[in-house]
């Protein structure tokens, strides 16, 4: 759970409210900095060929989002979701298809070691 001055900070960086750094406290005015510079979605699409059973080859396209949002305080929250514009045939049995998006959500803190296993079991 997000504490009140973290969002307040978020509140604040999303309303995009102007301040000045050397009129706010030197932590607040870095934490609003670090809003302003990674906070955000960010979109890629890629092209790709598969072949299916009959060994017939297909293109298609794979869009990505990737959402980025430092939370304050330290904590970094991931978000990815992905899908393609086709099925691939190669869907894995437990009622996931391409077609279908497929969103992630990971929370890490900063100076706070966490088993890599974890977060790549996520992706």
């Amino acid at each position: 759970m997000l504490s009140l001055r973290s969002l307040c900070l978020l509140k604040v960086s999303s309303l995009q409210l102007s301040y000045e750094e050397d009129k706010v406290p030197s932590n607040l005015a870095n934490e609003l900095n670090k809003m302003k510079l990674f906070n955000g979605n960010f979109f890629g699409q890629e092209e790709y060929v598969y072949n299916t059973v009959e060994q017939i080859e297909h293109q298609a396209v794979k869009e990505q989002v990737l959402t980025i949002q430092y939370q304050g305080e330290g904590t970094w929250a991931f978000g990815i979701c992905h899908k393609c514009d086709t099925c691939n045939g190669m869907c894995d049995g437990e009622g996931r298809c391409g077609k279908q998006p497929e969103k992630l959500q990971f929370v890490l803190e900063e100076k706070k070691t966490c088993d890599s296993d974890e977060v790549f079991d996520i992706l």
